[in-house]
């Protein structure tokens, strides 16, 4: 039991943070078709990001496990990426948009992950659950992307790029909230890099897993706006009510996700991940109805979320204190940067020569339910893997 009052004031950092993923994450490919990109251009726009974050988030990760203060690392990331976005709208070519958005997700995909290891750091002395705070976040994006729904039309785009920068302004002041804290490389001198994570017993199995699940979620980040707003019916305002439905479905699990966490671990909770996934993109691939388009999202409930909590938990929990920040960045590695990349690249190529982006979501659920059959038996015979059965 905690001792202390809860700190929700830490809250602040995801609450914000969240605001401006809401509008980049929903919206930058919508920005990037009104720019005149084609399908194939989009495709390799949206997948550098990923692959670019492959090389800045190991660097990133052991500059904070290495700095006297992982804060002043996080406020470098963010007054980066605030500035470089806007960019944007010096040039709608995709030559100059290539190498902005580039420079952008260098920094940008860091800024979660820092964020998350400060706070799991700073919650766990007094034995304070992470699901409160997150839930947060996960309100604040769902909210944000209700407003932008509605204020965002095709003249409109322009607002993507100023919206995202302002949020991350915003950001930079929050984050003040956040316990100053060190990197424990720093503290004691002991040198380690993130290799020393992979050796861990369980840890080869669960990113595996992670990186497919999390291949297919770069699929549907990047495509299914664009795919939603193609369907008879589907408009910007009720893409809006789409990506709030899906956030807000996330509150059962994250009011619950220390206790889920602790009886289930992390292989049965992404097992159910897989599961949830694989139907969700089976739906997305077999409707042309906006309707069961948005019906659909009430399965995110068990995917993005359980997978990214759980890992971070376990991460936390398991990783050596002065591979702290490299752990969480090592979630994004694999989650974001090596399997979205696949996930776009891979999907793009499969929309751009079948001629429907609904072809890519059938070769999602195949991914994803591949996964379910090769890891799903292993995790269920388990003891759960909630930082006791480590080692």
């Amino acid at each position: 039991m905690s001792r202390s009052r809860y700190p929700w004031r830490y809250s602040l950092f995801l609450s914000f943070y969240y605001m401006a993923n809401a509008i980049y994450q929903g919206y930058a490919s919508k920005y990037f078709e009104a720019a005149g990109m084609s399908t194939a251009q989009l495709s390799v726009i949206l997948a550098a990001t990923p692959i670019i974050s492959i090389i800045a988030q190991p660097l990133w990760g052991a500059a904070g496990d290495r700095a006297r203060s992982r804060n002043r690392v996080l406020h470098g990331m963010i007054v980066f990426a605030a500035a470089v976005v806007l960019l944007y709208r010096v040039s709608g070519s995709f030559w100059w948009l290539l190498p902005a958005s580039c420079l952008f997700s260098a920094a940008y995909t860091s800024i979660q992950p820092m964020g998350d290891s400060i706070i799991l750091e700073a919650l766990s002395p007094d034995g304070h659950p992470f699901g409160p705070i997150r839930l947060v976040g996960c309100v604040s994006f769902a909210v944000m992307n209700l407003v932008w729904g509605q204020i965002l039309t095709p003249e409109r785009m322009s607002l993507v790029v100023y919206g995202t920068s302002f949020m991350l302004i915003l950001l930079l002041l929050v984050s003040r909230v956040l316990p100053v804290t060190a990197g424990h490389q720093s503290a004691n001198g002991r040198k380690m890099n993130m290799t020393a994570i992979l050796k861990m017993k369980h840890m080869p199995g669960l990113l595996t897993l992670l990186m497919l699940l999390q291949l297919t979620m770069g699929y549907f980040y990047s495509f299914f706006s664009i795919h939603f707003t193609h369907l008879p019916g589907g408009t910007n305002a009720l893409l809006g009510v789409c990506f709030f439905l899906s956030a807000m479905s996330e509150v059962p699990f994250l009011l619950n996700a220390d206790r889920l966490y602790e009886r289930f671990g992390v292989g049965k909770l992404m097992s159910v991940s897989a599961l949830a996934l694989t139907l969700r993109w089976l739906l997305l691939a077999s409707t042309n109805s906006a309707w069961v388009a948005l019906a659909s999202q009430l399965l995110h409930s068990c995917g993005f979320i359980v997978m990214t909590v759980g890992m971070s938990k376990y991460l936390n929990d398991t990783v050596p204190d002065e591979l702290k920040a490299s752990g969480q960045m090592l979630i994004s590695v694999v989650g974001f940067g090596i399997a979205r990349a696949f996930g776009i690249l891979g999907g793009g190529l499969v929309a751009s020569a079948m001629g429907s982006i609904q072809m890519g979501f059938l070769l999602m659920a195949g991914i994803s339910g591949l996964a379910l059959l090769i890891f799903a038996p292993r995790y269920l015979k388990m003891p759960a893997l909630n930082g006791k059965n480590a080692q």
